[in-house]
């Protein structure tokens, strides 16, 4: 077993909503995520490697098109 812990510090409320839709179970791997005052936290459990990087791919996929659309609206 696999364990990780991605952390964002910034636009919390606004990155929580775009994970609603999301399917946080992977066929070897799952994710949750947690919301405190200043941290989104995302705890992924996987059960090998590659189901890790599966995980790991798909929320990163997500906060990079965040990234992105925010510096194209200049904020």
């Amino acid at each position: 077993m696999y364990q990780s812990t991605i952390n964002v510090t910034e636009d919390l409320d606004q990155i929580e909503k775009l994970f609603i839709p999301e399917d946080r179970t992977l066929n070897r791997a799952t994710y949750t995520i947690k919301k405190d005052k200043k941290t989104l936290i995302f705890n992924i459990e996987a059960q090998d490697a590659t189901a890790l990087k599966t995980a790991f791919n798909t929320i990163t996929k997500v906060l990079l098109v965040w990234e992105k659309t925010k510096a194209l609206k200049g904020n």
